[in-house]
């Protein structure tokens, strides 16, 4: 087993922060954090106006830091969020076999890889990347701007998980009873591709309720012309009045959701494509090519997810 070095974890500590990271500690071999809990919170210092947690109290302090790391061999966390930072967890197998989808996979290496086969992207790897000691990858990007992604799970596939706003990972450098995290790729952390956006965000979004549907709502056996109008006339509403803050990440949503019943056959493209071009036109007057990219990102990455409204 590793020997576990204090001096050489506030170096890494020091250094993680250096790079524009926010840190705190984790119980030493462990990936729990090792500040005080709520139950055990004392309303004084850092905690007197409420209990501040780990991502609260995540620091690029080295003040701060040289005295948690000072004496004790704690592992370090990074807060994903804080940090700008949204972090694809590709998991080993451990031994599973994976679900028919996914069927040959080795592990959520090999399932990214499909995902940005079928999206007609390069892998995207040339990030920071960190070995984990169960044979995982860890691979840093930069958080889009203005969309706020918090934590997935098997969102993207089987063993492909994800940590930004509200969650951490364990940074190079930390030790476990398994091993230790190593840095295997030091390059500089690469924006999240556009493309994978859409795919982290939370699905479904925008389907009218069924209590407020109109006559002719359902047709048996097939979608009927009233409900997919319906449907649009409920997008193209939602993203024509979103207030100018929110408007990307409402645009790419949207476009996400009507791709889908493009690929899932219950839409033609260009009926989805005018939908949106319409509500975004409504913006400025006119469309932008942010907006036209936008759109044509969130349609190409939901195609590849079709769904039904019938289903």
């Amino acid at each position: 087993m590793a020997e576990v070095d204090s001096r050489f974890l506030l170096r890494v500590a020091l250094h993680t922060a250096e790079q524009g990271m926010f840190v705190f500690p984790l119980w030493p071999r462990t990936k729990v954090p090792a500040l005080h809990g709520a139950d055990q919170c004392s309303g004084l210092g850092v905690c007197a106006h409420g209990h501040q947690g780990w991502e609260a109290r995540a620091t690029r302090d080295p003040e701060l830091i040289r005295r948690w790391w000072r004496n004790w061999p704690l592992n370090i966390g990074v807060a994903a969020g804080r940090s700008g930072l949204h972090v694809l967890d590709l998991d080993s197998a451990h031994d599973a076999m994976p679900p028919r989808e996914w069927a040959g996979a080795r592990d959520g290496w090999d399932v990214l890889a499909r995902v940005a086969g079928r999206a007609g992207q390069p892998f995207p790897g040339d990030t920071y990347a960190v070995r984990t000691p169960s044979g995982g990858f860890h691979l840093y990007f930069g958080a889009p701007p203005l969309v706020e992604l918090r934590n997935t799970v098997a969102r993207l596939g089987w063993r492909v998980d994800s940590r930004g706003s509200g969650g951490y990972v364990v940074a190079a450098g930390s030790l476990r009873p398994q091993g230790r995290y190593d840095l295997v790729a030091d390059r500089p952390i690469a924006a999240l591709p556009a493309w994978l956006v859409p795919l982290l965000l939370p699905p479904p979004f925008l389907e009218p309720p069924v209590d407020q549907a109109p006559t002719g709502w359902y047709q048996a056996g097939a979608v009927s012309e009233v409900r997919k109008n319906a449907y649009l006339q409920t997008i193209h509403d939602k993203v024509a009045a979103t207030p100018s803050g929110e408007r990307h990440h409402v645009l790419i949503r949207a476009a996400y959701t009507l791709g889908r019943l493009v690929g899932g056959g219950d839409l033609d493209a260009q009926e989805a494509r005018d939908c949106l071009h319409a509500a975004a036109s409504r913006w400025r007057g006119r469309l932008s090519r942010k907006d036209i990219r936008t759109i044509e990102d969130g349609l190409r990455a939901g195609a590849e997810r079709g769904r039904s409204l019938a289903s």
